[in-house]
């Protein structure tokens, strides 16, 4: 059987979001561990790009497919506000992007048994506390790099 394209699962869930203003979204992959691992569920809700502040997590479209990362940088220098985001275990920030990429931010992480809000204190406290993890395991991952190389 012929897997959908993946567009179609960018159309469909911006649909959702549109009609319900919220969907729980499925990690798959690597990129948010530790704070997020395959088989966690985010909720996702409807947002604009001025509603997101460092340590968010946003949901973008990227290319022809989702990806779930942290805020690092909501900024409007030189023209339109560019977002910059980065996998918390990934050593590189992703490109800029505009408000036409996001999709949604999520607003709480569900695993097994356990729901965390992430629209609290506590949840944008650990966000941001995330960041800064982030950008210091990042610079290490450049550093051993550029070390090696």
């Amino acid at each position: 059987m012929a897997r959908p394209h993946p567009l179609f699962h960018v159309d469909f869930t911006r649909e959702v979001l549109t009609r319900e203003g919220e969907l729980w979204f499925r990690i798959e992959g690597r990129s948010m561990r530790p704070f997020l691992r395959t088989g966690d569920r985010v909720l996702i809700r409807s947002c604009s790009i001025d509603s997101l502040t460092c340590g968010d997590l946003v949901l973008l479209n990227v290319g022809d497919s989702l990806c779930l990362h942290r805020v690092l940088m909501n900024a409007d220098r030189d023209g339109p506000r560019r977002l910059r985001s980065k996998g918390d275990a990934c050593g590189r920030w992703d490109l800029p992007v505009t408000g036409e990429s996001i999709v949604g931010k999520g607003v709480a992480v569900n695993r097994g048994t356990l729901t965390m809000s992430l629209d609290n204190w506590a949840g944008r406290l650990l966000g941001y506390l995330s960041v800064c993890v982030s950008l210091v395991t990042g610079w290490g991952l450049w550093l051993k790099w550029r070390l090696q190389a």
